[in-house]
C-alpha cells in the first residue's frame, strides 16, 4: 500500500513515467534470441536483462513484447527475465513485468525459467544459512 502511493506520488511529481515499452525483435534483431551474453554485436539475455533494470524505478509498468520472436532459448530467457529475480522479489516481478502479446509457448517457457530461477535462488540461500549457521 505504501510502495502504491509512493509511486503514485512520483508519477504526479513527474519522476516515474507510466509505462515502457520493450519490443525485443527490435533489441535482438532475430525471430530465435539465444544466449546469456551478449558475443560479437549480437545482444544477448544479459542485454534485456540491462535494460529491466536500468529502467525499473523509472516506470511504473514494463511491458515486454514478443512479436517476431519465434522462439527463445532456455539460457536467454533465464538471463534475460528470471534473473530479475535476484535483485526483486517475484511479486514485484509480477507487479511491474507485463507480457502482452506473449504466446502459450512463450508463458511456459518464461513460467519454466521463472519456477527454476526461484529454486536455484532458495538453494543459494539455504546454502548460505547453513554456512552461517542458521
Amino acid at each position: 500500500m505504501l510502495l502504491e502511493s509512493i509511486r503514485s506520488h512520483l508519477m504526479r511529481l513527474g519522476l516515474m513515467e507510466s509505462e515502457l515499452q520493450i519490443k525485443l525483435f527490435d533489441i535482438v534483431k532475430t525471430s530465435t534470441p539465444s544466449g546469456r551474453t551478449s558475443e560479437e554485436g549480437v545482444p544477448g539475455g544479459d542485454t534485456i536483462l540491462n535494460i529491466i533494470l536500468e529502467n525499473w524505478d523509472q516506470y511504473e509498468k514494463i511491458n515486454i513484447y514478443f512479436e517476431g520472436i519465434a522462439q527463445m532459448t532456455r539460457p536467454f530467457i533465464d538471463e534475460a527475465f528470471a534473473k530479475v529475480l535476484e535483485s526483486h522479489s517475484l511479486d514485484d516481478f509480477n507487479s511491474k513485468l507485463y507480457f502482452p502479446d506473449a504466446s502459450d509457448k512463450i508463458v511456459q517457457a518464461l513460467t519454466g525459467a521463472i519456477k527454476l530461477r526461484l529454486k536455484i535462488i532458495k538453494s543459494v540461500k539455504d546454502r548460505q544459512d547453513a554456512e552461517n549457521g542458521f
